[in-house]
């Protein structure tokens, strides 16, 4: 497997456990109480991200420097273009739900947490369809 492959592997798989975890967390927490109370799982959630790509990055570019360090292809280049494009779509899909639900009631800070999940969504369909591509040589 080759080092972005890997990176796409962790990104889509750290992402959708850690942020999963948060998004049953926000959920379990009765509506009054999402504000600050959510701040410091939010904060954990993306400093647990980023720990884990770093620490993933760092492991896989010290076993193999070169792959590492290579410049992307141009496979690497249609993968990701693709991926961005289907993410890019599901980021408005997301975001004109979060239209739609605002109108049917939805206020305060859960306007930030749906909006902000679009977001993780789009992320996570972006790197899922990068490791994919890998797989499947597109």
């Amino acid at each position: 497997m080759a080092f972005r492959e890997k990176i796409a592997w962790v990104a889509f798989l750290s992402t959708v456990l850690i942020w999963g975890a948060f998004f049953i967390i926000l959920v379990t927490v009765p509506h009054g109480d999402r504000g600050l109370a959510m701040l410091g799982p939010f904060i954990v959630a993306t400093i647990a991200q980023a720990a884990v790509m770093v620490a993933a990055a760092t492991i896989w570019a010290i076993g193999a420097p070169k792959e590492a360090s290579a410049p992307a292809d141009e496979r690497d280049r249609a993968i990701g273009r693709r991926a961005t494009g289907i993410a890019y779509f599901t980021l408005i899909l997301g975001i004109a739900a979060v239209i739609v639900w605002l109108h049917l009631g939805l206020h305060g800070t859960d306007t930030i947490f749906a909006l902000a999940g679009a977001f993780i969504l789009a992320e996570a369909v972006r790197f899922g369809t990068t490791a994919l591509g890998y797989r499947k040589e597109v």
